[in-house]
């Protein structure tokens, strides 16, 4: 594989641990709650957990309720840890197949930045303005400039030839 497909991955593997973190320190922990508790008792064929009360923040949620936020969130930081461990990984690999560090390090922020904003909107409904599409278009074209080998000066790609 080249460094492209690591640079990206590892791009899109820290986009998802801030989308765990995010998730770890949400609010909409809770929602993700109620939708795992409705699966949950969909699949048990009982009242295992009443979900209406997830939605409710009063003294009087049950402890299998507060429990189950909890595990949901030790699954999310787990899930930060994951996805932070394999970022470094394809990380190293793009930075070990490409000739230049600063392409792996542009793709993987210009990548990072895409799908952070992507998936922001997907999960949390954030929106992205015209000016923020125009931006990422700017990010995008940088990142084709600095990747490709017609960007190098001379002194660059005699530098290259020497490597070689």
């Amino acid at each position: 594989m080249s460094f492209v497909l690591y640079s990206i991955l590892s791009g899109t593997f820290a986009a998802l641990a801030s989308v765990f973190a995010k998730l770890f320190t949400d609010t909409r922990t809770v929602l993700i709650t109620r939708y795992f508790c409705d699966l949950l008792n969909y699949f048990q064929n009982f009242q295992f957990l009443n979900c209406k009360e997830i939605e409710q923040s009063d003294d009087n949620t049950s402890e299998n309720i507060i429990y189950l936020i909890g595990i949901i969130r030790i699954i999310c930081f787990l899930l930060i840890s994951l996805c932070n461990a394999l970022m470094w990984t394809f990380f190293t690999k793009a930075l070990n197949k490409s000739s230049s560090s600063i392409r792996v390090t542009v793709l993987n922020s210009a990548t990072n930045f895409c799908m952070t904003a992507i998936m922001g909107n997907i999960i949390f409904n954030e929106t992205l303005s015209l000016q923020w599409w125009f931006g990422a278009n700017l990010i995008i074209l940088g990142t084709v400039l600095v990747i490709s080998n017609k960007g190098l000066n001379k002194d660059d790609q005699k530098l290259k030839e020497k490597v070689q």
